[in-house]
């Protein structure tokens, strides 16, 4: 993985300047509509726009292809540019004073970014997990509430990545741990499951609708989990994880 040479004080703050209207205007024509604005998506061919930019939320999405993700990320996929030239012109065009790491700095981050890449991986493989599980016969009341008493359209529920965590206390343990492979340590450390007192591990989330909740550059960092059930509480977020800071996030 190529690790970038720039601050991480840096690269927030050229995310925090940047304004991602600003800089995908200049590739594509936005017309206002509401809040937000649309255009034709530059990343797949289509006549009738699909490609919303958020400027409140800083982030781009579109329902035809599924592109998404903030200013950094449209100039990186559209001039298929490194994520630190990017970061560096848009700090040039917003005057944002640049900062680099010293060598120990680097070697720290790349360890910090290591670990942090396997979680944002488990928190992809769980989502998709929990996506698939609404549409079995086992979600099949997690996705009549969330269609007929929410009224939510198809095209919401796959947006949003809605899914299901199933009811048994060891779904996601045995899919995650078992099936894929990956360390029971680090899956724990993604929020996703709990230690028992007496040894071995259950899921956190159980016999809840799955609602993901995301970073600015689109990834799960964490979720929201509302039972269906008895289960208390009713609204279950994700504990503090290396990725999930509530504070931070809202």
């Amino acid at each position: 993985m190529n690790i970038p040479r720039l601050h991480p004080n840096t690269i927030e703050a050229v995310k925090e300047r940047s304004d991602i209207v600003d800089v995908i205007s200049e590739h594509v024509v936005l017309r206002k509509r509401g809040k937000d604005h649309v255009g034709l998506c530059p990343f797949h061919e289509e006549k009738t726009p699909s490609f919303t930019v958020s400027p409140s939320k800083q982030l781009y999405y579109c329902f035809g292809c599924q592109a998404g993700g903030n200013a950094i990320k449209f100039l990186m996929e559209i001039g298929k540019h490194s994520f630190s030239d990017v970061v560096l012109d848009l700090a040039q065009r917003y005057q944002v004073p640049v900062q680099t790491l010293q060598p120990e700095q680097r070697e720290q981050l790349q360890r910090q970014l290591s670990l942090q890449e396997q979680l944002y991986e488990i928190l992809a493989l769980a989502t998709a997990f929990y996506q698939h599980a609404l549409r079995q016969p086992q979600g099949q009341q997690a996705l009549e509430y969330l269609r007929g008493k929410r009224g939510l359209s198809e095209e919401t529920i796959i947006t949003f990545e809605l899914g299901y965590a199933p009811a048994s206390w060891q779904t996601i343990y045995r899919y995650l741990v078992e099936h894929k492979r990956k360390p029971v340590k680090l899956v724990e450390q993604a929020g996703l499951i709990k230690p028992r007192d007496n040894g071995g591990y259950y899921d956190g989330f159980r016999d809840r609708i799955m609602i993901p909740i995301h970073d600015t550059q689109g990834r799960v960092i964490g979720f929201g989990g509302r039972s269906l059930g008895d289960e208390q509480p009713k609204y279950l977020n994700s504990p503090e994880t290396p990725l999930f800071d509530k504070s931070k996030t809202l």
